[in-house]
């Protein structure tokens, strides 16, 4: 049994271990149902989210046995929810077990819940303050590359016969670019009796169905599908206000001047009727009606995508095996012997058939295709993919974690033989991302996970490249990439940044009655604000953050090394160099 002090009214203390299986690394957030820690299974070496029901939220009912009964059965019912809805939109669940602690000097058990560990965003940095009404064809990307995944996810949890009853942005988590519905505290469903009092009013009031209001017990399926429209009402119009928010009611676009404006705001109207009668009987009506706007591509539901699956199941596995083996022989550059300089490397996309627009990296990073073009000086730039954001500090640490022949630590700075990767320390006053702490790296702040790390070196950038089989890009291929199109004139995308209503969440601290912080951004004269990678909307070639303040390492033809500022400016710099201004994306050559 474990002894601890709740001095600091945490329940469980970093180097804590649960049942000799889940080490307590750190505290990430209390929310008003519970606790959240980040943690780490030894045998795997993996990190996970550990989750425990707050001792505030036990204290506070002063022994109400039944309210007590309550709060467990709901937790209780979070995992069967999670564990039921296994969905690669569904945050997963690994574990639900028990363990006795020693708190305040008083023995007790708790229950915790151990699930996948993602930090970083949440669906609300997608959505800039103004909202995406202004531009349509934004509004009909987010729609599609993050919408419709979120209305799968609710689909098949409908189909297991659960109900969410708290959907809204901030529980909707971002795996990279891949939206995964989280904190199923409120779930309900067929099979589970009631659990609150008739007179308690749950959930989030700006996207709460008005049955849900007047009696949890009421909010079915379609309560649901009022909540799915409340975001959407949300991603077009940006911040609710006390104009915007229309809690309880009916909501519509304060200005749909637009054929798709107009279309979607009947949708909207719908979907979020005050009479749940009146709304889409299911979410796969309410993406039906979305793949019908103005200008949408059909995207298929999940029996067509099943079938479309069935009949190219034999193409895929070809394409998979060739796939494999280019990756195995030829595409990954060796783990063991990073590069001594940041010199070109060789990593090339295998092509046997038209490329894909975008492809995942090991890392969980997206690249996207960029069509050969001409740079902004003229000089015609093969075809080639390029990361859609600069890489994270949550990335950085997991490769520095996973390199063979760990790089050593010494007065601050990262090391691989003699070449600095890393300088540690605080990247903005009060902002220190990444630590050194008993034989591993880790995030020491949450909230920063999903920032661009700097202070990296062009031998740290070029050795995390060739760690996944990619390289740094070139100058001309980051302008390439800055104009949007081929020879087409610079589009770094919106000059406004997407901030949402909180823009950096870190993991589950949208919990049940917690107030969320704002990013850490510093602003000056001499150090560029710094936000989340996904802060800046993508470009026409879907590429974020190249009008940012941020500089990116780039490699010259001949191999030099520059920094490149807005997407054409360039400066030379020293390969050893860690500016706190300058981080880093990776790129991947086309396979002739």
């Amino acid at each position: 049994m474990t002894t601890i002090s709740n001095h600091k009214k945490h329940m469980l203390q970093s180097g804590q271990v649960l049942n000799d299986r889940w080490e307590i690394l750190e505290h990430i957030a209390t929310g008003g149902k519970g606790e959240v820690y980040r943690a780490r299974q030894p045998k795997l070496k993996r990190e996970v989210a550990v989750k425990v029901v707050s001792q505030e939220l036990i204290d506070a009912y002063e022994g109400d046995q039944e309210e007590i009964a309550a709060e467990m059965e709901r937790f209780r019912r979070e995992v069967l929810a999670m564990a039921a809805t296994r969905h690669p939109n569904v945050l997963q669940v690994y574990d639900y077990e028990q363990a006795p602690i020693e708190c305040d000097g008083r023995e007790q058990i708790i229950d915790y819940i151990v699930m996948e560990y993602i930090p970083g965003d949440t669906l609300s940095a997608t959505i800039p303050a103004q909202g995406l009404a202004g531009d349509e064809d934004q509004l009909r990307v987010w729609i599609s590359k993050y919408f419709l995944p979120v209305l799968d996810g609710v689909e098949h949890m409908h189909g297991q016969g659960i109900v969410h009853r708290d959907l809204k942005p901030s529980n909707v988590l971002l795996d990279g670019e891949v939206p995964k519905l989280s904190d199923f505290g409120l779930v309900g469903g067929g099979q589970w009796k009631q659990v609150t009092r008739s007179h308690h009013v749950i959930g989030t009031l700006a996207y709460m169905a008005p049955e849900q209001y007047m009696d949890l017990a009421e909010a079915g399926f379609r309560a649901d599908i009022y909540s799915l429209g409340k975001m959407l009402y949300k991603a077009a119009v940006g911040t609710f206000d006390k104009d915007t928010m229309k809690p309880l009611q009916a909501a519509a676009l304060p200005r749909a001047y637009t054929t798709f404006l107009k279309a979607l705001d009947r949708v909207i109207r719908k979907a979020t009727a005050q009479e749940s009668e009146e709304r889409y009987a299911s979410v796969g009506d309410l993406r039906l009606a979305l793949n019908s706007l103005p200008g949408m591509a059909p995207i298929p539901g999940p029996w067509r995508r099943r079938l479309a699956l069935s009949l190219s199941l034999a193409a895929v596995l070809a394409a998979v095996l060739v796939w494999g083996v280019w990756y195995h022989f030829e595409g990954m550059q060796p783990e063991t012997a990073p590069p001594a300089s940041p010199a070109a490397q060789t990593a090339q996309a295998p092509l046997t058939g038209p490329p894909a627009e975008q492809i995942k990296g090991h890392d969980e990073a997206s690249l996207r295709l960029i069509p050969t073009g001409q740079a902004q000086d003229g000089a015609k730039v093969p075809a080639f993919y390029l990361g859609v954001t600069q890489v994270t500090n949550h990335q950085f640490v997991e490769f520095l974690n996973a390199a063979n022949g760990s790089p050593k630590v010494a007065q601050g700075v990262v090391k691989r033989g003699d070449k600095p990767w890393l300088y540690l320390g605080e990247v903005r006053k009060g902002l220190e991302p990444i630590v050194y702490d008993q034989g591993r790296f880790r995030i020491k702040d949450p909230a920063l996970a999903a920032h661009p790390v700097v202070k990296v070196t062009a031998f740290g950038a070029a050795a995390y490249a060739a760690h996944y089989g990619r390289r740094l890009p070139t100058p001309a291929e980051l302008s390439l990439a800055a104009a949007g199109s081929a020879g087409g004139a610079p589009d770094h995308g919106s000059s406004v940044p997407v901030t949402g209503d909180a823009q950096m969440e870190s993991m589950h601290a949208g919990m049940q009655g917690e107030p969320q912080a704002n990013a850490p951004s510093v602003q000056g004269s001499k150090e560029p604000a710094y936000y989340p990678v996904t802060h800046y909307p993508p470009n026409k070639l879907g590429i974020r953050g190249l009008d940012s303040p941020m500089g990116s390492w780039a490699r010259e033809a001949d191999g030099r090394i520059v920094v490149v500022e807005k997407g054409d400016k360039v400066q030379a710099r020293e390969a050893w160099q860690g500016l706190d201004w300058v981080g880093f994306r990776t790129a991947l050559s086309l396979k002739n």
